[in-house]
């Protein structure tokens, strides 16, 4: 390894000095509902769950968005290599939830290990893993630090970085080159963003554009039978979709309904918003029930909030024209080409720099509409008959559907060489022996996305941190 920056160096001697006040930071998010209290042993790592015999590969992701990206990489590990384990950490109880679906007993999920300079040695002991994985943005120094110690192949995937993210980069150019070149290889979705990392000093070598991770799934998983239970109560209702929304946004929608008429399903964003939504459901005079507490739609019902995990595909299936939230509010729009994929014409807000290029693409094609206010979206269904809808909808599955693309992940074996399942290449990289692991489906438009480089957590926490920094530096 390289020199390790002056500003990385304080930053692990933060870790140590604020290793207690972790306990403080936990009970707060406890205390907040943020985490289950039963779990938060497994930040520390929890021993009493035994790293299985045989390979290991640790994949870490944040939150939902991407767990769900991980989910292709992680289905096509379990069914080309039979012989490795998954252990998945995560950030969040929504994301803990989603990954909990897996009934494969190849697959551990555990809450992501603290940062700091014991827990990372704990984490790392226990678990021995063979390779390491990251998804998107989760670069934390120390344990990333650990891993090129203990010279375990390192991998980030589908990383993007926001515009503010890159500019806070560029201006700490040498901590962001060094923490990034402890990668092994990084994934980008897009051109844009290899451009940035080579403009960085990183190894060309080190850089693979492969696209959306996210987008490889080619479609949201879809129960049948209940989309047939839902369209039967539905009837000759109208019926749309608001995907993905945030605080700011379900009024619009509600103010477009209220001239629309018949059945609008709103799926938040973060689920613990769903309470708010049907009060202001309430207050608007809309009769309102949640799928929490009343899984199937009644007759009488104009809003249905669709406050659970795992079935976005379900709600896109009921649908041929849907919203698309984070993009009224300064989120930078979520992934349009999930709706796509199921045949849904999208709206969008203005806001919509995380996928811009997808949704160009798709606005292109004519299966995208940028709207701004209510009125707008009750102007586009005025426009689009129930026929162009239709004929709309194929566009958008034929649009969406991915480029085959190969992947390689190095996993080392100290074992002599062996033969998995194809498509599998047997590489050299030193000693011993590395593998290439697995193909996917996967789209090539250009995306970016909001990241976090050094802090994450409460004001307060941060705010602890940047008061030891202070104290340090005079």
């Amino acid at each position: 390894m390289n020199k390790v920056p002056v500003k990385i160096k304080l930053y692990l001697v933060l870790s140590l000095i604020l290793d207690p006040f972790y306990f403080i930071y936990q009970n707060i998010a406890i205390f907040r509902n943020k985490e289950e209290r039963n779990r938060s042993v497994e930040r520390w790592v929890n021993k009493k769950v035994k790293r299985p015999t045989g390979h290991l590969i640790w994949l870490h992701v944040a939150s939902v968005g991407e767990a769900l990206s991980a989910f292709p990489l992680i289905d096509k590990i379990l069914a080309e290599v039979p012989e490795l384990n998954v252990l998945v950490t995560s950030t969040t109880k929504t994301s803990a939830k989603l990954i909990k679906q897996y009934n494969d007993n190849r697959v551990i999920h555990q809450m992501s290990p603290y940062d700091t300079f014991f827990v990372s040695k704990r984490f790392l002991d226990h678990w021995k893993p063979d390779l390491t994985c990251r998804v998107e943005s989760e670069i934390w120094p120390r344990i990333l630090l650990e891993i090129a110690k203990r010279d375990i192949p390192n991998y980030l995937f589908n990383a993007r970085f926001s515009k503010k993210t890159m500019e806070r980069m560029k201006s700490d150019l040498i901590s962001s080159k060094y923490l990034l070149s402890l990668f092994d290889q990084i994934h980008v979705p897009e051109k844009q963003t290899e451009q940035f990392l080579m403009g960085l000093g990183l190894n060309p070598n080190g850089v693979m554009v492969t696209g959306a991770l996210k987008d490889s799934r080619g479609g949201l998983p879809v129960d049948t039978s209940l989309v047939k239970e839902f369209n039967q109560i539905i009837g000759k209702r109208n019926v749309w979709l608001a995907a993905s929304t945030h605080r700011g946004e379900d009024e619009i929608v509600l103010k477009a309904h209220k001239k629309l008429g018949g059945v609008l399903i709103i799926v938040p964003r973060h689920t613990e918003r769903a309470e708010e939504i049907a009060s202001l459901c309430s207050s608007m005079g809309f009769t309102w029930q949640l799928r929490s507490e009343f899984p199937i739609l009644q007759k009488d019902t104009d809003i249905f909030i669709a406050d659970t995990m795992g079935e976005m595909g379900l709600w896109y299936s009921l649908v041929k024209i849907a919203f698309i939230g984070g993009s009224l509010v300064e989120k930078g729009g979520h992934n349009p080409v999930e709706a796509a994929q199921l045949g849904v014409v999208s709206l969008h807000g203005p806001h919509i720099y995380n996928s811009r290029s997808k949704y160009e693409k798709l606005k292109s094609e004519g299966v995208s509409y940028g709207i701004s206010n209510a009125e707008e979206i009750v102007q586009c269904f005025s426009s689009l008959s129930a026929k162009v809808l239709e004929v709309k909808a194929e566009q958008a599955k034929n649009i969406s559907k991915g480029r085959l693309i190969h992947i390689t992940i190095f996993l080392r074996i100290p074992e002599s060489p062996h033969t998995f399942s194809n498509p599998l290449i047997l590489y050299m990289k030193s000693s011993p022996y590395i593998y290439s692991l697995y193909p996917v489906y996967c789209n090539d438009e250009e995306t970016t996305s909001k990241s976090i480089l050094y802090f994450k957590g409460s004001r307060l926490f941060k705010n602890i941190f940047k008061f030891f920094t202070l104290i340090l530096l005079f």
